[in-house]
C-alpha cells in the first residue's frame, strides 16, 4: 500500500518551483512514459502555473504543494502500474481546478511519484488550503484505489506489513473486518454526532460498544463477531477524538448548505417581491376586466339618475 508524504521546504519563490519541476522531471530519475500533467502540460508546467498566478494577480507567497506516493520494495508494482494510480489520484475532488505535475521516479529501490500542485486555483483563483481532514481524505483515496490492484497494506513510513488476510480474502471477497472497516469508514464521514453514528451502525446490522469510561470503541457484526476500533486500520483514523472530530466537520458542512439554501430562498422570494410590485405598477397600463368595465358602467347609470351620495361632498358638509 502506498504511503502519502507532504515535503516541506523553500516554496515561496518562481524559482523554487521551477527547480522542483526540473528535478521531478529529471531523466536520470523517471521516463517520458512516467510523466504526467493534471490541467496543464509535463513539459509546459511552470509556464501554465506562472499564468495562472499572474492571471489572479497572485505571485507572492507558497507557490506549490509538493508530495509523493511512495510504494515498499516488496509490493508487487511495475512503474506502468504506479503511472496509472497517480493518473487516477489527480483525479479527486481536491484537485478540481487545480494544476498538477507528477512523475514516477525509478531511481531508488522504491518506487514512488512525486506530485506538485499549483498552489492557485485555474477555474476560481482561490489559493490551496490545506486541512488535516483534507490529508486524511487524500490517503484514504490512495488507499482505495490501491486497493483495487491488489496491494498490501503499509503502516507508516516504515513500510512493515499489515496482515493482510484481515482486509482480503483470497477469492477477492471481503472478510468481516474488511467490511466492518468499510462500513465504519463509510459511516464516519455521514454521521454528525455520535449519537447518530451510533444509531446508522445500528441500522447496518452493528452493535457499538462506546463507553466514556472505556479507551476503545467495541464493534459487534450481526454475527457476534467483536472487532475493537485500534484493530481498524489505520487505527489512528478511527480513535474517538478522530471519529467526533470528523462528526463536527460534517455538521458544520450541513449547517453551510442549509444556510446556502435558506439565502437562495429569501433571494427567491425577494425576487418574487419585485415581480409583483413590477406587475402592480404596470397593471394600470391593462384593458378593463370585465367585471371592472360592469362595475363602472354601473356607476355612470347611477350618477345619471342622480341616485347614490357624495361621500366626499356629504364629509365636508357635516364638518
Amino acid at each position: 500500500m502506498a504511503v502519502i508524504e507532504f515535503i516541506n521546504g523553500k516554496n515561496n519563490t518562481l524559482s523554487a518551483l521551477e527547480r522542483v519541476l526540473k528535478y521531478i522531471t529529471n531523466p536520470a530519475k523517471t521516463e517520458e512514459t512516467l510523466k504526467g500533467g493534471h490541467n496543464c502540460g509535463i513539459n509546459t508546467a511552470y509556464n501554465e502555473f506562472f499564468m495562472t498566478k499572474s492571471e489572479y494577480s497572485k505571485l507572492k507567497g507558497r507557490q506549490y504543494i509538493h508530495f509523493t506516493q511512495s510504494f515498499a520494495p516488496y509490493d508487487k508494482v511495475t512503474p506502468a502500474m504506479v503511472k496509472q494510480i497517480a493518473d487516477e489520484l489527480v483525479q479527486m475532488e481536491a484537485f478540481k481546478g487545480f494544476q498538477v505535475a507528477y512523475a514516477v521516479h525509478t531511481d531508488r529501490d522504491h518506487l514512488h511519484t512525486h506530485f506538485v500542485v499549483n498552489t492557485v486555483n485555474m477555474e476560481t483563483g482561490m489559493k490551496w488550503k490545506q486541512s488535516a481532514e483534507q490529508l486524511q481524505m487524500m490517503k484514504d483515496n490512495s488507499d482505495e484505489i490501491c486497493k483495487k490492484y491488489g496491494l498490501i497494506l503499509t503502516q507508516g513510513k516504515s513500510g512493515s506489513r499489515v496482515n493482510r488476510g484481515e482486509y482480503r480474502s483470497k477469492e477477492n471477497s471481503h472478510s468481516w473486518k474488511y467490511e466492518l472497516y468499510l462500513t465504519v469508514k463509510k459511516v464516519k464521514w455521514i454521521a454528525r454526532s455520535k449519537e447518530e453514528f451510533v444509531a446508522n451502525m445500528n441500522a447496518l446490522g452493528y452493535q457499538v460498544d462506546w463507553s466514556d469510561t472505556r479507551k476503545y470503541i467495541t464493534f459487534t457484526n450481526s454475527e457476534g463477531k467483536k472487532c475493537r476500533n485500534r484493530k481498524l486500520y489505520p487505527p489512528e483514523h478511527f480513535t474517538k477524538e478522530a471519529l467526533l472530530k470528523a462528526f463536527e466537520l460534517n455538521s458544520q458542512r450541513m449547517e453551510a448548505r442549509i444556510s446556502r439554501s435558506k439565502m437562495e430562498m429569501l433571494l427567491s422570494a425577494v425576487q418574487l417581491v419585485k415581480m409583483d410590485n413590477q406587475l402592480d405598477a404596470s397593471r394600470s397600463n391593462y384593458p378593463l376586466s370585465t367585471i371592472e368595465r360592469e362595475a363602472l358602467k354601473e356607476k355612470i347609470e347611477e350618477s345619471k339618475k342622480g341616485k347614490g351620495l357624495n361621500w366626499d361632498k356629504e364629509s365636508e358638509n357635516s364638518m
